[in-house]
């Protein structure tokens, strides 16, 4: 990850923040000032007064999308090079995935999206049930049986790779509270599908998460994390962050709704909290309106939908538990989200080079210089970071859940990239020791990142999953976690009459 000085490796949020606090003061670090133009027509994004995001005739359409026999190739073989890297880049005897194929540590919510692909990986039959379960067995009793790798409940940030207790190697001290949901969420599907220990184990884990404890911003809403004054005792001392969880991107969503459906009542959060975020809606140009993101990276539309298929449910109801919010269909927000952020790269095409062909999806991934977050309009910090174009496959990857033409587009582009020498630029054979897509790459600057992040191989695998059998959905919707929190939470069945008659194209 991104070193700046002082600024141990940290979530892709607080980079975000912290990127965002330091534009400020840009001229006293070079490479970023270079590393974030500003971008042409910045002002082409509007705040846009609705009631209501309905579910869309175009969101439709993409949702009854039928994949060919050549689409299914290509995902298989997109999956598998994903799922070798939560198998085999793991800890012993802990076998916990590493956050990053060439770091020294492992990142809890890369744990969340390793038990998650257990179920995937014996269905596909690239494990056996066994040996699934059995991996699933070792990593949570890894997690669980140990005191110096929580607080409250809520795991640290980046666990030791092969004790699952704290790590001292560097990397930031924090139990991050969006790091931890994605655990959890991750542990939902591997406890209904493996059941017995497995779920009695993820039932602990819930059981432990004391998500009152972490209610101590203004309104009380959830704090980013909690940072010990002795780095190895999470237990002990400490201060907890004073960025907070206040907008409604898929991050905070999804915490908000762990929360609400806590089992435990003096743990939980009130389900009026998680319509307390703020949900601005924007558009680009003349393009459709959505609710945007802090960033407008990729990511922050799709994390939660790796788990919680939002195509069965009407827009929500913030009006029914006193909140002025718009009322919202998250599917089909995420699909006008996506299909702006692709326009926009198209837009680009004669800038950056690596948007040509068909190729776009800028998220949080590696970048030349370190670590990167993009930003794109329409956004919350009203501005364009492009990074030089830098993109990473497992962005367009994984909103095939809502584009799945334009993302197949996309990752065929980019499956089949060359450099100069007539070699595959972005693609790295398991066969040859790889595990698929690099994590980022730029034509441009003629770079392809050398590593593979946990968290990026992580949502790709799970989303197209999703498209092509919805495995993930169906086992994290018989939770009984799931169904508790969208009860409380007053979610209802969508029914084909509720659309926007709109629909428009960006």
């Amino acid at each position: 990850m991104l070193r700046i000085p002082s600024v141990r490796p940290m979530s892709r949020r607080s980079f975000a923040l912290t990127v965002g606090l330091m534009s400020v003061i840009a001229v006293l670090v070079p490479w970023l000032s270079t590393a974030v133009p500003l971008a042409h027509g910045q002002d082409s994004s509007t705040a846009v007064a609705a009631d209501s995001i309905l579910r869309s005739p175009r969101t439709l359409e993409a949702q009854e999308y039928v994949l060919s026999a050549d689409d299914h190739a290509l995902l298989e073989e997109i999956q598998y090079g994903c799922f070798r890297y939560f198998w085999d880049e793991v800890g012993d005897p802990v076998p916990l995935v590493k956050d990053r194929r060439l770091g020294p540590v492992s990142s809890i919510a890369a744990v969340g999206f390793q038990l998650s692909s257990l179920p995937i990986g014996v269905e596909r039959g690239w494990i056996t049930r066994q040996q699934g379960e059995e991996r699933a067995m070792q990593v949570l009793h890894g997690l669980l049986n140990r005191t110096d790798n929580k607080h409250r409940g809520v795991y640290l940030h980046f666990p030791d790779l092969n004790t699952a207790g704290v790590s001292l190697s560097g990397y930031e001290v924090v139990a991050s509270t969006v790091d931890h949901a994605l655990l959890m969420a991750g542990a939902l599907p591997a406890a209904v599908y493996f059941e017995g220990e497995v779920a009695g184990l993820v039932d602990r884990l819930i059981a432990e998460t004391d998500w009152q404890a972490f209610a101590v911003a203004e309104g009380q809403l959830l704090s980013m994390g909690w940072r010990p004054t002795d780095p190895r005792q999470p237990e002990g001392p400490g201060d907890f962050l004073t960025y907070h969880w206040k907008d409604s991107g898929d991050e905070e969503r999804l915490i908000y709704f762990l929360a609400a459906g806590s089992p435990v009542p003096e743990h939980a959060l009130p389900p009026h909290r998680y319509y307390e975020t703020q949900r601005p809606i924007k558009a680009w140009q003349d393009g459709e309106p959505f609710a945007v993101t802090y960033p407008g990276a990729l990511f922050t539309y799709f994390f939660s939908h790796c788990w919680i298929d939002y195509r069965a449910f009407a827009a929500d109801d913030p009006a029914a538990f006193g909140s002025d919010q718009p009322s919202i269909d998250w599917f089909e927000n995420s699909r006008r989200a996506v299909d702006t952020h692709r326009l926009r790269c198209e837009q680009q095409a004669s800038v950056y080079r690596t948007l040509a062909d068909g190729r776009w999806g800028l998220s949080a991934c590696d970048g030349p210089k370190g670590y990167i977050v993009p930003n794109l309009q329409p956004n919350l910090i009203e501005r364009d970071d492009w990074y030089e174009g830098t993109v990473a496959p497992y962005a367009a990857g994984s909103a095939i859940m809502f584009t799945p033409e334009t993302s197949l587009q996309a990752l065929r582009s980019m499956r089949h990239l060359v450099d100069e020498q007539g070699q595959p630029r972005v693609w790295r054979p398991v066969a040859e020791g790889g595990y698929g897509f690099a994590d980022a790459f730029n034509v441009d600057l003629n770079w392809t990142s050398p590593d593979n992040l946990g968290i990026d191989q992580g949502p790709l695998l799970l989303a197209i999953e999703n498209i092509r059998t919805g495995l993930i959905w169906k086992l994290t919707q018989q939770h009984s976690l799931t169904q508790r929190a969208i009860q409380r939470l007053g979610w209802q069945p969508y029914q084909p009459a509720e659309q926007d008659p709109a629909g428009k194209s960006p």
